[in-house]
């Protein structure tokens, strides 16, 4: 419960402040990855589809949908198994202008994420297990563009869900580099207690 009024506290500091403009940094966009998650087995693999767009100056909404599998042996159980991790978000986050080429941000999101697996050993051939985790995230930090094509974020966050979850930190970091006014190379690092998920993509900015 600390933990979590911590996280609320610090995500919502910059909502108390004066809004401004957002410096010129983007917030209209629709972007394709590949993910890859650490999670120390199974390494999970596949794309992320996200995207944001701005209510007004300071004000946007975000969405995303990926899914990622892995299937490996289990030398120990001598089972073969396959994961699969599905998950979508909706969210609201508001930029606050803290400088000439930076905004602070914050983001609060909903999260649906469906895992399961399914193994196949001789006393098992083919059984399945799945859970359906529901909850949230949120985070707060920096934007900034470090030159006219080059833009990057450093956000701490938590986030909770059920089914016997506990809340857990997270940092992310990201860049973008834009070619032109639309296309841009996106790459990110998430860092989890448990997992390490990176992304590789494509950004289209309207």
């Amino acid at each position: 419960m600390k933990k979590s009024l911590l996280a609320v506290a610090l995500a919502a500091a910059p909502f108390l402040a004066n809004a401004s403009e957002s410096n010129g940094i983007g917030y209209d966009y629709a972007q394709l990855d590949y993910t890859y998650q650490d999670a120390s087995g199974p390494y999970l693999n596949g794309g992320t589809l996200s995207g944001s767009y701005s209510f007004n100056d300071n004000v946007f909404g975000t969405a995303s949908y990926g899914k990622v599998t892995d299937t490996y042996n289990d030398w120990f159980s001598d089972a073969r198994v396959h994961v699969k991790s599905e998950a979508w978000s909706l969210g609201v986050g508001m930029n606050t202008a803290i400088g000439s080429r930076a905004d602070w941000v914050s983001q609060i999101a909903y999260v649906d994420n469906d895992i399961s697996a399914r193994v196949h050993h001789d006393v098992c051939p083919d059984c399945n297990a799945s859970v359906n985790y529901k909850g949230g995230k949120i985070s707060t930090g920096i934007m900034g563009r470090v030159t006219d094509q080059l833009t990057a974020n450093a956000y701490l966050g938590y986030e909770d869900y059920d089914h016997g979850y506990e809340g857990n930190y997270f940092a992310d970091f990201g860049v973008v580099y834009a070619f032109n006014s639309t296309w841009g190379l996106h790459s990110s690092l998430t860092l989890a207690d448990g997992s390490d998920t990176y992304n590789i993509g494509v950004r289209a900015s309207f």
